[in-house]
């Protein structure tokens, strides 16, 4: 188990939620040492803080506690910077913090056998057989943990899905221990299991009815025993365990578990308003319950079978529970009822069999009917917590001999046989989706390769994969690739040399500037996730449908698709007044008689983009006319017609250039390389100046926004505007850009200004500069006068 875990995960991306995770527990640990103990995640500290205990000490781990945003509750920003921006080493600090949630899984695989052991020679009708059955029981149960694809899965990342399986197990073990046969000391020890339990995810919560009607049970079990002895003083005593004891010692292990902290409820919250006040034992684990009910407020998109939906189905976990667990764990589950009945379990059971049975089915089978209520259907991985239980119930099940056969030494079920059998197939199955377990379905679903058209998001593709996307287009030879990614990653830490697509998170494109054609798409190698793929988090779920129909030339660890878009046609420019290429009706778009597409996005009121290279150019306008000063530069040769209803005008045009001094200024920043070509048009009327100013692009596309400063004789800005009339994403190399600003005059004393324009990065503020260092180009002078 731990082989496969640590070998498997060598290759994952970081996924969602593990940044965010991971940067809370570390600035919990670290405290005033330059930690943060506010932010917000919706979860409590515990799993947080183990996943990053190992970190705590290491120097080369940097946490952005200069960041602005670190003062801030939300996770988001801190995260992105923790891990992408400042320079830390990814894969280092993943394989430590996932390390771990490995060691749960170890442990929860541990405790289920020995649950199992303890339970089975519980059963066993001869005492010489019953170490036989017990080990038996124990080692069916380890294996059913240890060869779990879906474990595997999520033992490896840094999240809390596997903790909170962990911790029920445990939980539920060291409860069942107290009330099968109660003392004070097997109360305070199920204390102990709770507490810890309540510290991993708030979802624990839902075991604390669940665990009530095992302790009612257990008080039946008490009350008829004290009635055949016409005793009371075990019933109180177990009363008292169960009511002080055991809510008390839970209630301090997770006040331990967050070191004892005090504080008033903060007044931010965003559900019961303000309700500060005196300080109060673990207010930051409140703080972090009552924020997540913000986010239960917000709908969550999901996908089953091909149909979408913000609330969810009642059948999607049983429908994933059948098509994600293991077909032989499912049969197992099938033989176990047989097992149990063929033995003889029912209704002349011993009650202490019985408070067995509830002790696994009552937390099981509550859970599950508790998470088919919930309109949150976002994966498999919210039913990891019944795993266990259901194990350990084969493992006992499968190990109890026929009520009809001598349970002698010797005597072998015919069952044993079959159940050796379909664990072997299990662990065959196990070894061979390695180390792709996220991504495992069984054969009803059609296997990994069919998965993603019944089920998506965490089910298969949580952006795992995205490091080895990488490694597949170096191995292919594919130099760049159109990239829509489900995921949190970062395409640039790998090297991937991409064009953004609509993604989820929405970071890999810019809304202004969307790219993609979706009935004819622009040729090149794609990368679609399978979530983004199935569009469930888009406005338009058919957002790929033109792929989605299509074979892959090849996939990614089952959860990114490769195709190949072949060229239509000779290449053309257009550029888009206003407008994105998505909204131009099929028919529109076929006049231009190609796919290979070069794309430019303007805002017509203030700004063109013209290119210099030979290929045709054609323009679109909607309602918004080209700015008078800029209409010369293009001479239209055609008005297409459109479609009917169209709100737009498409027309063919031909650039209409002046000639341009090649000695003009260039600004560089990072791999961006910009030349000023010069002033046009500047005038000064009615308290505003207008500016027409000309830029060659001589790089590649990077960020960019221009400004146009009014420098009194002191240098001090007088006045200022700032803007950018285009996408910078569509200024490709040798494209000119005429843009017009708009500078008041209003209000300015009278006197001569230098007027001075530059460029910089709107991310991080940083202006380009010139070969002197100069971040400023002279644009002239004007002269304002007082009215």
């Amino acid at each position: 188990m731990f082989g496969l875990a640590v070998t498997s995960m060598k290759g994952d991306s970081p996924t969602f939620d593990e940044q965010g995770f991971l940067v809370r527990g570390l600035a919990y640990l670290r405290g005033e040492d330059g930690g943060n103990r506010h932010i917000r995640v919706g979860h409590p500290l515990g799993l947080n803080a183990l996943n990053a205990a190992l970190l705590v000490g290491d120097e080369s781990v940097r946490l952005p506690s200069d960041d602005p945003s670190w003062q801030e509750t939300s996770f988001h920003r801190p995260a992105e910077l923790f891990l992408w921006e400042i320079g830390n080493d990814v894969e280092h600090i993943m394989f430590l913090a996932r390390m771990p949630t490995i060691w749960l899984g170890l442990l929860m695989a541990a405790v289920g056998a020995r649950w199992a052991t303890e339970m089975s020679a519980g059963w066993a009708r001869d005492r010489r057989n019953r170490r036989t059955r017990a080990v038996s029981a124990g080692l069916v149960t380890m294996v059913l943990l240890a060869f779990d694809p879906n474990i595997l899965a999520h033992m490896r990342f840094v999240t809390t899905d596997l903790g909170l399986a962990a911790g029920a197990t445990l939980a539920a073990y060291t409860l069942w221990r107290f009330v099968r046969c109660p003392s004070w000391d097997k109360a305070a020890m199920a204390g102990v299991g709770l507490g810890l339990l309540l510290n991993t995810k708030f979802t624990a919560l839902l075991f604390v009815p669940l665990f009530g009607i095992i302790l009612l049970l257990g008080a039946v079990r008490k009350w008829r025993q004290d009635r055949d002895e016409r005793s009371g003083k075990s019933r109180h005593a177990y009363l008292g365990a169960a009511l002080i004891v055991y809510p008390l010692v839970a209630f301090i292990v997770l006040w331990l578990g967050h070191g004892l902290q005090t504080g008033p409820i903060r007044e931010s919250l965003p559900i019961v308003g303000g309700v500060g006040g005196a300080a109060v034992p673990l207010s930051d684990y409140l703080d972090q319950l009552l924020d997540i009910g913000n986010r239960l407020e917000v709908s969550t998109p999901s996908f089953l079978l091909g149909d979408y939906s913000d609330s969810g189905w009642w059948y999607y976990f049983p429908v994933a529970f059948l098509l994600k667990t293991p077909l032989p764990t499912l049969l197992l589950l099938a033989v176990a009822f047989v097992c149990l009945v063929r033995a003889g379990i029912g209704r002349g059971t011993k009650r202490s069999v019985r408070l067995d049975l509830a002790a696994l089915w009552v937390p099981a089978a509550g859970y599950f009917a508790i998470a088919m209520t919930t309109d949150i259907n976002l994966g498999y991985r919210h039913l990891m917590p019944i795993l266990p239980f259901l194990y350990v119930f084969i493992g006992v099940a499968v190990a109890q001999p026929r009520a009809t056969m001598s349970d002698k030494p010797h005597s072998l079920p015919r069952a044993t046989y079959v159940v050796v059998g379909l664990l072997g197939w299990l662990a065959a199955v196990s070894l061979w989706i390695h180390p792709h377990y996220l991504a495992f379905f069984n054969a009803i679903a059609g296997g990994p390769d069919n998965g993603w058209k019944a089920l998506v998001d965490s089910n298969i593709d949580w952006g795992q994969d995205l490091g080895r996307l990488a490694q597949r287009l170096d191995d292919e030879g594919i130099d760049s690739v159109w990239l829509s990614y489900f995921g949190e990653a970062r395409p640039e830490y790998y090297g991937i040399d991409y064009r953004g697509l609509d993604s989820f998170a929405p970071r890999l494109m810019n809304p202004d500037a969307r790219p993609y054609f979706p009935y004819n798409p622009a040729p090149g190698w794609y990368a679609i996730s399978a979530t983004t793929l199935q569009g469930v988090h888009f406005a338009n779920h058919q957002q790929f449908a033109y792929f989605r129909e299509r074979e892959p030339a090849g996939k990614v660890g089952y959860s990114i698709f490769l195709f190949e878009q072949p060229a239509e046609g000779e290449p053309v420019n257009l550029v888009l007044g206003n407008l994105q290429v998505d909204q131009l009706a099929v028919d529109d778009y076929s006049q231009l008689g190609t796919n290979d597409v070069k794309l430019r996005w303007i805002d017509a009121g203030q700004a063109l983009v013209v290119p210099t290279d030979d290929q045709d150019l054609w323009l679109v306008l909607s309602d918004q006319p080209l700015h008078p000063l800029l209409a010369p530069y293009v001479e239209i040769d055609q008005d297409v017609a459109t479609a009917n209803d169209s709100p737009y005008m498409l027309f063919r045009v031909t650039p209409e250039l002046p000639v341009f001094n090649d000695g003009g200024q260039t600004l560089t920043l990072a791999n961006g390389r910009v030349a000023y070509r010069g002033v046009p048009t500047m005038r000064n009327a009615n308290g505003e100046l207008q500016i027409l100013t000309v830029w060659s692009q001589l790089g590649e596309p990077h960020p960019s926004k221009m400004f146009i400063h009014l420098l009194d004789g002191a240098g001090r800005i007088a006045s200022q505007w700032d803007g950018f009339g285009a996408a910078w994403e569509g200024w490709q190399r040798g494209d000119l850009l005429f843009q017009v600003s708009k500078v008041s005059t209003i209000g300015l004393p009278s006197g001569s200004y230098r007027v001075v324009a530059g460029l910089y990065d709107p991310g991080s503020l940083q202006r380009w500069q010139d070969q002197s260092g100069s971040d400023m180009i002279e644009l002239g002078t004007i002269t304002v006068i007082e009215p």
